[in-house]
């Protein structure tokens, strides 16, 4: 039982560690006019930079479904490297 108690606790922390290095930001087209642009109408692998960070994007793959249109997109910058994914319905905003 004890064993079990540290198991969860050292578990628990990894997780808790793991996520406190997850990007937190919130994509607007305001902020990222020219990613968004590109996730309009450029094709995969489309690459620019976000003008406000620094950072590089490159649209790696499209998916589309019957409902959504999913796009994943590498953001790069000189210490950090994630992947975001972007989906909208259609006539609607990326998310």
């Amino acid at each position: 039982m004890m064993g079990r108690a540290i198991l969860l606790l050292v578990v628990g922390g990894l997780f808790a560690a793991c996520s406190s290095f997850t990007p937190s930001r919130s994509f607007t087209r305001t902020a990222y006019p020219d990613m968004f642009s590109a996730l309009d109408s450029s094709p995969d692998g489309t690459e620019g930079t976000i003008k406000s960070t620094g950072e590089t994007f490159r649209i790696k793959s499209t998916h589309v479904s019957k409902t959504r249109l999913c796009r994943l997109v590498e953001i790069k910058g000189d210490k950090t490297f994630f992947g975001e994914s972007f989906c909208k319905a259609k006539g609607g905003e990326w998310r």
